[in-house]
């Protein structure tokens, strides 16, 4: 719950059996929030936008002929995950993409982004045409935030062997490339931790008032490529994106961290999860909004459900 006062002992989270967010008043119903990350991203962005919070980029503008591409799950759905620190900043050579056979509705041969989930066009020309809309699109979308979202997930990344950039997904997701193309990486603290700041840097660059929200994604690996406990290797990751998310909240500005991953595992699993122990029940995540609004929005501007 938002508090003006933070559990500092355990048993204070006992007794109440709330996590605390320190209440700070720094948005308002007009302010535009730039969201992206992990496949909890969207379930942020959902909720925030049922309250008739407005939140960018807005992918559903991205124009692309069906039957010459396929981008994420456009236009059917508003998606575009990015799972972990590497894939939220890069620069992409005009020749870097991957020949795959993949069914499609243009034939057997597609060509693919390694940096955007799902993303297949017909030729590298298309593909061309769609990554630089999807850029656009971003472009306009952060021109227009005052506000940022960001949620990561995952310290297990598939390094493309060509480019030494991680790859958007695991190998032959959705049936793309990746399998020889890739190799796999076990990310540490220093690693993400100059990804985030060189993230919210980028941020400050050009956006110095903007408040950044940093969040670690509560969903857990739906499997390890590591010879290891998916639950174990799933725990570590988390922890180390915990840690990053705090040391970059002590040492930069008006960065604030969301306890969304608190607040979901310390509610327990027949509580906070959907049957498959992973996915987030949208009650949850209302919830979690709920105290977004309550922690970050004086009263008289935190719209309410429905609103």
């Amino acid at each position: 719950m938002a508090s003006t006062k933070s559990n500092t002992k355990y048993d204070d989270f006992v007794s109440s059996g709330t996590v605390t967010i320190r209440k700070t008043s720094i948005f308002t119903s007009d302010d535009i929030f730039f969201t992206m990350g992990s496949c909890f991203a969207p379930e942020i962005r959902r909720a925030l936008t049922s309250r008739q919070i407005a939140c960018v980029p807005s992918y559903r503008n991205i124009s692309f002929d069906p039957t010459q591409a396929i981008v994420d799950e456009l236009p059917r759905q508003e998606h575009m995950n990015f799972y972990n620190t590497f894939t939220v900043l890069w620069d992409q050579a005009h020749d870097d993409w991957w020949q795959v056979k993949k069914r499609a509705p243009w034939g057997p041969i597609c060509f693919q982004d390694p940096y955007r989930r799902g993303i297949f066009a017909k030729s590298p020309q298309v593909l061309r045409k769609v990554i630089e809309r999807i850029n656009g699109e971003m472009r306009v979308g952060f021109d227009a935030a005052t506000a940022f979202i960001f949620t990561f997930g995952m310290t297990e990344v598939f390094i493309n062997k060509s480019s030494g950039k991680a790859a958007a997904q695991k190998p032959l997701y959705r049936g793309g490339g990746g399998m020889q193309e890739t190799t796999l990486h076990v990310s540490g603290f220093q690693e993400n931790y100059a990804n985030v700041m060189a993230t919210v840097d980028m941020v400050r660059q050009h956006k110095p008032d903007a408040p950044i929200i940093l969040t670690v994604s509560p969903v857990a690996l739906a499997r390890t490529f590591q010879d290891m406990d998916v639950v174990t290797a799933s725990t570590e990751g988390k922890s180390v994106l915990r840690a990053v998310l705090g040391q970059v909240c002590r040492e930069r500005d008006n960065v604030h961290y969301l306890p969304s991953f608190e607040l979901v595992t310390y509610g327990g699993l027949a509580r906070s999860y959907r049957e498959d122990l992973r996915h987030v029940k949208k009650s949850v995540v209302e919830e979690i909004v709920e105290q977004f609004f309550n922690a970050y929005f004086s009263p008289s501007q935190a719209p309410s459900r429905g609103n």
